[in-house]
């Protein structure tokens, strides 16, 4: 009888299998210390509430939201959470990782990049130049992030996705213009370390759905919208979240590069997604 009831058991576990469930981490900083880290205040806080709407839109339950807002988003809390995310992960799941905040060139230092830099995402607790103390050590380089990534991608495995979006500058100036939709996040400095890279060799594969607010040598404007500041990717994502369900990776391209333009910004940037596989493929699948 005991055998029968487990030989059931498996059966309905075939027929029913575990149902995919959508995770999500949104990043989000704008208020970095304003004593010797180099970082203007920005606004990327304000995304994290356009970015849950969007995603509860989607289909990502609020307990399956998790946030790090200004202080609580440094280096270490920043992984501790993509750590974390990953060990929840099964076979099938949705990931959604958000970063809204400043970012910045760094030298690369294994080769993987064209131009002698990695970039980088800024957390709270990292410096804007190197330093007799400060060598970089808190930047969270594209390497390190896609670490994390292709561990995530090994979890969710060929029939889950993975998003990452990212509201931030690779280049740019952190100055504020006379006006406000001049804001900017990034740095036109780059963090340059004394060792000597090594000769470029190969990028690294791309085994996920990667969304810029621009291109690497480009600077990321935020914009005004009924007197708050967001992220212009950020901004035009929320607007379209009762689309993305239904958005091929082609049709997004093209939405963005027509709505993350003046007026929303202030001069050109150009929003760029990248992925593997068909651009037919849906954003959220």
């Amino acid at each position: 009888m005991k055998k029968q009831i487990v030989l059931f058991l498996v059966w309905i576990g075939a027929l029913f299998p575990t149902m995919a469930h959508k995770y999500a981490l949104v990043i989000g900083i704008g208020n970095y210390p304003d004593v010797d880290y180099g970082w203007c205040t920005i606004n990327g806080n304000n995304d994290i509430a356009i970015v849950q709407e969007m995603l509860l839109a989607n289909g990502f339950k609020s307990d399956h939201i998790f946030t790090l807002c200004d202080a609580n988003a440094t280096y270490n809390h920043i992984l501790d959470n993509l750590a974390a995310l990953t060990n929840k992960l099964q076979q099938g799941d949705r990931v959604y990782i958000h970063f809204s905040g400043h970012g910045q060139q760094i030298t690369d230092l294994d080769g993987d990049e064209k131009d002698g830099y990695d970039e980088a995402w800024i957390p709270y607790d990292a410096l804007q130049e190197p330093t007799s103390y400060y060598h970089g050590e808190k930047h969270l380089t594209d390497d390190i992030i896609n670490k994390q990534l292709h561990l995530m991608r090994q979890k969710v495995g060929a029939a889950g996705s993975i998003v990452v979006v990212i509201d931030a500058c690779h280049s740019g100036t952190a100055t504020r213009d006379i006006s406000d939709s001049s804001i900017v996040r990034g740095s036109t400095a780059k963090f340059t370390l004394s060792a000597k890279p090594l000769p470029f060799t190969q990028e690294r594969p791309i085994e996920w759905i990667s969304i810029a607010a621009c291109s690497d040598d480009e600077v990321n404007r935020q914009c005004r919208v009924e007197g708050n500041h967001y992220g212009s990717l950020s901004y035009v994502l929320y607007t379209l979240r009762h689309q993305l369900s239904n958005l091929t990776l082609s049709a997004l391209t093209a939405k963005l590069a027509q709505q993350v333009t003046y007026p929303l910004v202030a001069r050109p940037q150009t929003p760029t997604v990248e992925y593997s596989g068909s651009n037919q493929q849906l954003v959220f699948p």
